[in-house]
C-alpha cells in the first residue's frame, strides 16, 4: 500500500534470472505460484529508508544502499526515491538508482487509489492498444495482443464495473512522459490522471485485497518496467550497467473532471532523465 516496490516489480518466474551468461536465483515469496513477487521477501517494501527533505519542503528524497547480493540482486547500488509536489495537486516520483555491476532494475510506486466511491461506479482510460497475454502464473507468455474487441480495451472511458484486471498493458509511445491513464468518478467530481517514463502500466482492481482492507477498496496503478523482463524475449530489458543511470518518472495528477476530459499528449511535462 504506497510502497515502492522493487529492486524488481512484479513477478520474475521462479525468482531465477541471468545475466551474461551467470545465473541468479531470489527466494520465492509468491509461493502458490513459484513466482518471486515486487522483489521477493527482502523487497524495498521491507526497508527502511533515509529521508532528507528539500530546502523549500516542496519534495522528499529517501534513500538506500544495497550491498551485492544482499537481497540476492548483484551490485552494491544506491536507489533514491524523491517525492515532489509540483503544484498542488500534482505529485512527481523520481525512481534513481546507480550500480557498480550490471544489475536488474524495475521500480514502480504500488498506491491504490479510490476517489471516494465503489469501485464499480469508477471509470478508466488507458493509452495502451496492446497488452501482454499472461500464463496461469499470471506470467508473460511472450505474446502481445490487441486490447481492440477484448474484456481489456480501455481505449475510451469505460466503468469498473464487474470488471477485474491484473494485467500489463504496453503503453503508447507518444512522448518521453506519456500519458499512460486517467481514472475518474463521477459522484465525486474527481479525476487522477497519471503520467510516466515507463513502457508499461500494470492495473490491479484489487479482488486479493484482504484484511484491514476489502476486495476491490481502490485499484493499483503501477507504472513500471515488462514484467519478468530477464526471461522474457520481447520485453525492453531492464538491466542497469555500471556507469549507467536508472532514472523514471511517475506523476499522479488530481483535478475535477472537465467536459472534455484531459487530453494523452501533454507538452507541459518534458523529458524524465
Amino acid at each position: 500500500m504506497g510502497s515502492t516496490v522493487g529492486p524488481v516489480a512484479n513477478r520474475l518466474r521462479n525468482g531465477r534470472f541471468s545475466i551474461a551468461g551467470e545465473s541468479f536465483a531470489i527466494d520465492i515469496n509468491e509461493i502458490e505460484r513459484s513466482n518471486v513477487l515486487h522483489g521477493g521477501r527482502n523487497g524495498l517494501h521491507q526497508r527502511g529508508f533515509q529521508a532528507s527533505t528539500s530546502r523549500d519542503y516542496r519534495s522528499i528524497e529517501f534513500s538506500l544502499t544495497l550491498s551485492h547480493l544482499e537481497d540476492g540482486f548483484p551490485g552494491d547500488r544506491t536507489l533514491t526515491v524523491r517525492y515532489t509536489l509540483t503544484d498542488t495537486l500534482s505529485l512527481q516520483i523520481d525512481f534513481i538508482a546507480k550500480s557498480d555491476r550490471t544489475t536488474i532494475m524495475n521500480l514502480a510506486n504500488h498506491a491504490y487509489f479510490n476517489l471516494g466511491g465503489a469501485l464499480s461506479d469508477h471509470e478508466l482510460k488507458v493509452n495502451a492498444d496492446m497488452f501482454s497475454e499472461v500464463d496461469e502464473r499470471l506470467l508473460p507468455t511472450g505474446a502481445l495482443h490487441s486490447v481492440i474487441e477484448s474484456p481489456l480495451d480501455f481505449m475510451d472511458w469505460r466503468r469498473l464495473d464487474g470488471v477485474a484486471i491484473d494485467q500489463s498493458f504496453v503503453l503508447n509511445a507518444d512522448s518521453a512522459l506519456r500519458h499512460a491513464a486517467s481514472l475518474r468518478l463521477a459522484s465525486s467530481d474527481l479525476q487522477l490522471d497519471l503520467f510516466t517514463s515507463q513502457p508499461a502500466l500494470q492495473i490491479y482492481t484489487g479482488d486479493g485485497l484482504s484484511a484491514p482492507f476489502q476486495p476491490r477498496a481502490g485499484v493499483c496503478l503501477e507504472a513500471q518496467g515488462f514484467p519478468d523482463a530477464p526471461n522474457d524475449t520481447v520485453a525492453p530489458t531492464i538491466e542497469l550497467a555500471p556507469g549507467q543511470l536508472y532514472h523514471q518518472r511517475t506523476v499522479y495528477r488530481f483535478g475535477h473532471i472537465t467536459e472534455t476530459g484531459i487530453p494523452f499528449a501533454d507538452a507541459t511535462f518534458t523529458d524524465a532523465t
